[in-house]
């Protein structure tokens, strides 16, 4: 089954993009001299025929709702694997997340994975999350935190099932630097492979500007916690990010490159996020 995705389209009058990968339109980005580039790399991750992404493709750090506050988030994944078999499955992943700010330091969020299959898409499950980052310096130092996720996975092409995971947030600002690690675990609840598995990710970022960041970002599939995967056999990626604030959306965008052979050859990313008092 050969699956590909539909290009993006950019409305000058309004100076909107539509994120026909997501299914969702943004909301209005003002004329200045990034939305050229955003527009670039957003157009540029949607429009062409790629493998699955990770539908949750971002490190987590200490951004999270204030009491009250809602938020939402739209993401879009994209990858192009090294294989050359045409005969193989193409899928483009989508994900639509709604969170809320319950408590000071504490916010619980709903997430609906989708993907689009021979022109189809399919929802492909749901996932029930709550995080909590310790009261910490916002400018300089430390911070620590984390996230516990139940999700229902179900496959386009599979059988659906539960799983667990908890990820850390680890955290260090200097300067204009921003450090961030988020060692992973994930642990199915049924189906044939239920071994608890290590996904770490990590983030580093410099800010050239009081709403424009640069910086790198990691993520690895390392297998079953009882026996890693050697290093050809993991999953690594890496990638030059940019996050910018326009208004009240933040926009993280990222282009990278696949460092092994297990790995995809490249993939791309777009994720819009909104926050409303």
């Amino acid at each position: 089954m050969r699956l590909s995705a539909h290009a993006n389209t950019w409305d000058g009058d309004s100076r909107c993009a539509t994120f026909p990968v997501m299914g969702f339109s943004c909301r209005t980005i003002r004329n200045g001299p990034w939305s050229g580039f955003v527009i670039a790399i957003v157009a540029a991750v949607s429009s062409v025929s790629v493998n699955a992404a990770p539908s949750d493709i971002r490190v987590l750090t200490d951004d999270i709702a204030a009491t009250g506050e809602l938020g939402l988030e739209f993401q879009s994944g994209l990858a192009q694997s090294t294989s050359h078999n045409q005969d193989r499955g193409r899928v483009v992943q989508g994900l639509a997340e709604v969170a809320y700010g319950v408590a000071n330091h504490w916010e619980t969020s709903l997430q609906l994975p989708v993907s689009r299959v021979g022109g189809t898409w399919f929802g492909t499950g749901i996932n029930g999350e709550l995080q909590f980052i310790a009261p910490h310096d916002d400018d300089d130092g430390l911070y620590w935190g984390g996230r516990t996720e139940i999700a229902r996975v179900r496959p386009v092409d599979d059988k659906p099932y539960w799983q667990s995971e908890w990820r850390a947030i680890l955290g260090y600002r200097i300067d204009k630097w921003h450090f961030v690690l988020n060692p992973g675990f994930t642990k199915p609840f049924n189906g044939p492979d239920r071994r608890v598995t290590f996904e770490p990710s990590a983030k580093a970022q410099f800010a050239i500007s009081p709403h424009t960041k640069v910086g790198l970002e990691y993520f690895a599939d390392a297998g079953p916690v009882a026996r890693l995967f050697s290093h050809q056999q993991r999953s690594e990626l890496a990638l030059l990010v940019i996050d910018k604030k326009i208004n009240k959306a933040d926009l993280n965008l990222g282009l990278g490159k696949g460092l092994t052979g297990a790995s995809d050859q490249w993939v791309a990313k777009a994720i819009l996020s909104l926050s409303f008092d």
